[in-house]
């Protein structure tokens, strides 16, 4: 996208994100609260996540995404980010179990921001000692 200007590639961004994040917590809904086919949804579901990944696409480029991606303190939550996604789907065409299916949504969302907080400088570091002032029960 270098051909882009920085509001386009806001826009890009923004618009991405948005659609990804409206349509899969919808879908979500309807899921939960409904006879939903659970194949359906899971596929849904990741595709908005892949969305999600391209919105920040626009913010650099994709070879761009991708060398941030493999950096040493963000590898571990794209890693997970990715596994979660395809894992979702292998789950859902291959057991059809809402639950199950529910559960890798949750852990999704969870690697999602995981990997949305490594972009932001100091973020890891910030969540790490959260968790652990959270978890340090005495």
């Amino acid at each position: 996208c270098p051909s882009l200007t920085y509001k386009q590639r806001i826009i890009g961004f923004l618009a991405c994100s948005l659609v990804g994040f409206v349509i899969s917590w919808i879908l979500t809904f309807i899921f939960v609260f409904s006879a939903f086919d659970v194949k359906v949804y899971a596929i849904i579901f990741s595709v908005c996540q892949i969305l999600n990944i391209a919105g920040s696409c626009f913010l650099s480029t994709p070879s761009g995404q991708l060398k941030a991606m493999k950096k040493k303190h963000r590898i571990i939550p794209s890693v997970a980010y990715i596994v979660m996604i395809i894992l979702t789907i292998v789950l859902a065409v291959a057991t059809g179990i809402k639950a199950l299916v529910l559960l890798c949504v949750i852990i999704l969302t969870f690697c999602y921001y995981w990997y949305t907080i490594s972009f932001i400088p100091y973020g890891t570091k910030i969540l790490k000692k959260l968790c652990g002032a959270c978890l340090d029960i005495e």
